[in-house]
């Protein structure tokens, strides 16, 4: 059997963390802006969370060096999500998410993340669920200019942890947005993304999916 390495998103696949993360972010950019950015779907889906901040930043007409106004705003938001999301009743995880990962668990093969969320993001909102303990490592938002930028990351850190490299075509991106297909197929990797929003299927279809189901619990999805 090939030796496969899965590697999870987040938001959209693993759990939906509500509308507090998109709350948070959007406070803590007005905090330090005066300008309610007013973040949709489209703005932040499949995006790195300082990529988030910028953009808007930008949009905004903030010029120069503003890699330090971008560290606050995401320091700032960390602390305004932590103090809302455990709270927050609308957070659930995915159960077919849970599914494919004890699939994968049984068939011995290890599980990373890969992530637009910087690292205390995706802890936050992974261990309210307990979920971390499934993952031995990650490549997270402050790792990469984009998406795309993480599969090194996530390959390079899976040598250090597990003790072995893996070629790219044995490293399986599992995501819900076009942007974990562009990263998968950019490079070379394979990819499952699941489709929670159907509005987004086209998109996916022409960021070269390898498998698109519309739950991770789809007998489609071959380990």
């Amino acid at each position: 059997m090939k030796e496969k390495l899965y590697l999870f998103d987040i938001d959209g696949t693993l759990i939906s963390p509500g509308p507090s993360a998109r709350k948070a972010i959007n406070q803590a950019i007005e905090n330090f802006t005066g300008i309610p950015p007013n973040l949709q779907i489209k703005d932040v889906a499949g995006l790195t969370d300082r990529l988030i901040v910028k953009n808007t930043l930008r949009k905004n007409g903030t010029d120069g060096d503003i890699t330090e106004v971008i560290n606050n705003i995401i320091n700032d938001y960390l602390t305004l999500f932590e103090d809302t999301y455990l709270e927050s009743k609308e957070a659930f995880v995915y159960e077919d998410a849970l599914k494919l990962i004890q699939n994968i668990k049984e068939k011995c093969f290890p599980l990373g993340l890969l992530t637009g969320n910087v690292k205390r993001g995706a802890q936050i909102k992974l261990n309210r669920f307990d979920l971390m303990k499934h993952f031995s490592f990650g490549a997270f938002g402050e790792e990469g200019k984009t998406r795309s930028d993480l599969p090194i990351v996530a390959r390079n850190r899976a040598r250090e942890v597990l003790n072995q490299t893996y070629e790219y075509d044995e490293i399986v991106l599992v995501g819900d947005t076009p942007e974990d297909a562009i990263a998968a197929r950019i490079n070379g990797c394979k990819s499952i993304i699941v489709c929670r929003r159907q509005e987004w299927y086209d998109e996916i279809v022409k960021a070269g999916a390898d498998l698109i189901v519309e739950r991770l619990d789809d007998p489609a999805i071959k380990i």
